[in-house]
């Protein structure tokens, strides 16, 4: 955050679900009991403000990942629009665009991600902001399920 930052209050005036996926592996055996699978999970950011610096655009995407063994496979990706009460400057966009939107956006993905697997038959998946540690939303492999705070999904 640079120096020159000032106090910019924003609204959420818009959010959308503009892609989702859920295929289930009918190949795959149903675990033991007590059984676990890993499963690698990624939350990825992004968007931009319009030239104005008064309104902002943004996506957050989910993933699954794993390959052929998972019992499942998952993709979401939300849009967003937000309105700034007066105009950030250039070098506080990135910090809206990397951790301050997708604290926002966060709570939404999880919910739609756990509601989407214990609807498909599996334990609610439950993803933690320890996917993007460094605030960036960047691929970060396996994350944590709240079950247990395991890092795999069982």
């Amino acid at each position: 955050m640079s120096g020159s930052f000032e106090h910019v209050s924003f609204e959420l005036i818009k959010l959308n679900l503009r892609r989702s996926v859920f295929v289930q592996n009918h190949e795959h055996a149903r675990p033991a009991p007590g059984e676990v699978i890993a499963m690698g999970l990624s939350l990825k950011n992004g968007g931009e403000f319009l030239p104005d610096g008064m309104s902002a655009d943004f996506l957050q995407s989910f993933r699954t990942h794993g390959g052929p063994q998972l019992p499942f496979m998952l993709e979401a990706e939300f849009t967003a629009t937000f309105s700034m009460s007066r105009p950030v400057p250039e070098s506080d966009q990135e910090n809206y665009i990397h951790r301050i939107f997708p604290q926002v956006i966060f709570p939404y993905t999880r919910e739609y991600v756990a509601e989407t697997t214990r609807r498909g038959g599996f334990p609610p998946l439950l993803i933690n902001m320890n996917l993007f540690p460094d605030g960036r939303g960047r691929s970060a492999g396996t994350a944590e399920a709240s079950r247990g705070g395991s890092k795999l999904l069982h």
